[in-house]
């Protein structure tokens, strides 16, 4: 096989303990056998995965990010089924240059019609796949989502598909709640300044909701939705709580029969079997399907498209202003 011409260095970026936020160059390896090398276009910020790990107590600097998208640049030995020229999506880190395995659950083509940009929503949109069908919805069942950051507003859109009644959204930001509305709630409520109770009592004629998709990750809400839920309810936990505590009066819990279900996408099997099809490279394949079908919008979900020059400051926008910012796709060429 021949070499192709790749550069020697390339640019990554670097999270130190303090958590600043550095571009660094690195030395470009030929991939090894069954990797490519990835040429990054522009990659996602996982906002709650990336913040969240931010907030650990670390030692040595790391370098984030798993939604990336770009062309493969040079194939290693014993690959088949991809050439150099192909448009990926991969779990490769925020880096100009990314080696991956072309392993199903780590690599995928992007249809013709799915830009970049879109594209770069794909891990997301297969956490938010994951969650939903863990909450194994119903034909008329009224569905919470609490959360509007990316994966609440994927999940909500996903959620919609499966035939809910109500689709209620729930977030502290009111511009994340107009959003919300564009991926298909027919309610949104902010609880700052709604009764969520008395609301959900209303829309749902006194049944309580059948299910709620926890997509912000903090479990204050917790308590209050074991009360608005009805007897045999479902919580699935989507959104990364990251060690976060509060402390619960389980009584509601015990008496209504509730069920909480844990969504984390990592679990989710990479080998295929006849009673489950389901694996992480069938559901990312399948938001790339909808994406460029135009089932799944995500375009209103992009908030900024940053050069990755900029990543500090992508960070902050979601640390500090998440009424201005959404999802930020930090760009690694023009």
């Amino acid at each position: 096989m021949a070499i192709p011409s790749i550069p020697k260095y390339g640019h990554r970026l670097l999270v130190f303990p303090d958590n600043r936020v550095e571009v660094a160059n690195f030395e470009i390896e030929y991939p090894s056998r069954q990797q490519v090398l990835v040429q990054t276009h522009s990659t996602l910020i996982s906002a709650g995965t990336e913040l969240g790990t931010q907030e650990q107590e670390r030692k040595q600097p790391f370098t984030p990010g798993y939604s990336n998208v770009g062309n493969i640049l040079a194939l290693g030995d014993g690959i088949e089924g991809y050439q150099v020229g192909d448009r990926v999506l991969s779990l490769g880190r925020h880096a100009s240059h990314v080696n991956v395995p072309a392993l199903p659950q780590s690599l995928v083509k992007l249809p013709d019609k799915v830009s970049f940009a879109a594209a770069s929503f794909g891990v997301l949109g297969s956490v938010s796949v994951h969650g939903v069908r863990k909450a194994k919805l119903e034909f008329g069942e009224h569905l919470m989502v609490t959360g509007m950051g990316v994966v609440g507003q994927l999940a909500l859109q996903l959620a919609k598909l499966t035939g809910c009644d109500q689709s209620i959204a729930v977030d502290l930001i009111d511009r994340r709640l107009e959003k919300a509305i564009i991926s298909g709630a027919t309610s949104v409520l902010n609880p700052t300044i709604s009764d969520l109770n008395c609301h959900v009592e209303q829309l749902t004629a006194g049944r309580g909701l059948d299910v709620v998709i926890e997509a912000s990750g903090y479990p204050d809400v917790l308590p209050q939705l074991f009360d608005m839920m009805r007897i045999g309810g479902r919580i699935i936990l989507l959104g990364s709580i990251w060690h976060r505590k509060v402390e619960l009066d389980l009584m509601s819990f015990h008496e209504k029969e509730l069920i909480m279900i844990g969504a984390h996408q990592p679990k989710c099997p990479t080998t295929p079997t006849v009673v489950f099809p389901w694996t992480q490279q069938y559901n990312r394949s399948q938001i790339l399907k909808y994406i460029g079908q135009g089932t799944l919008n995500v375009n209103h979900l992009i908030s900024h498209q940053l050069p990755y020059t900029e990543a500090e400051t992508a960070y902050h926008l979601l640390r500090t202003q998440r009424d201005q910012s959404m999802g930020i796709i930090l760009k690694w060429r023009t």
